[in-house]
């Protein structure tokens, strides 16, 4: 079975547990295929370290917008799961135990919503750890379709180079 017929089946299970529950079996199946994307997703990294996550992280180069005291600003989304995310955002100081409020993300180059708050898990040279605070159906809905966007592009893969342009110049003899 193929890596993206397996995230389609995947999705489907995650779509039916979240609109009314897995029998036994599809609960094991559900298991099996988290399991199966997890390690093929996980395969390119060069080191493995125990991770006491319990969701899946897809590294995909992303914006997520920050809402702070100061106001909002951008910074860098390193990776994206199910329960929470890595940024880039250097030159601030976030605590351990405090609370983030995201505003939205830009995947692709396409604006989508995700509008809630974060706890810092871990902070460490402008790179931060963040666990989502699912407090309602829209903030979970929200993390789920960015999530299956991020599938789909990891799935997808890089996106080819763009070809230089080459301009062609008449020759002029000289004289």
């Amino acid at each position: 079975m193929k890596l993206c017929e397996i995230a389609e089946e995947f999705k489907q299970l995650d779509l039916r547990r979240r609109q009314g529950g897995l029998s036994l079996g599809e609960a094991e199946q559900y298991r099996s295929l988290f399991a199966r994307l997890s390690e093929a997703l996980t395969a390119t990294e060069r080191r493995r370290k125990a991770d006491a996550r319990q969701f899946l992280r897809v590294e995909v180069p992303m914006q997520v917008v920050l809402r702070t005291p100061d106001g909002t600003h951008p910074a860098a989304l390193l990776d994206f799961g199910g329960g929470g995310c890595s940024i880039s955002d250097p030159g601030r100081v976030h605590q351990p135990h405090s609370d983030l409020w995201i505003d939205g993300v830009v995947c692709d180059g396409v604006a989508m919503p995700l509008h809630g708050r974060a706890e810092v898990v871990w902070a460490k040279d402008g790179v931060v750890g963040l666990r989502f605070a699912i407090d309602c159906a829209d903030m979970r809905d929200q993390v789920d379709r960015i999530l299956y966007r991020v599938l789909d592009l990891f799935l997808a893969g890089p996106k080819p180079a763009a070809q230089p342009q080459v301009h062609a110049r008449a020759a002029t003899a000289a004289g």
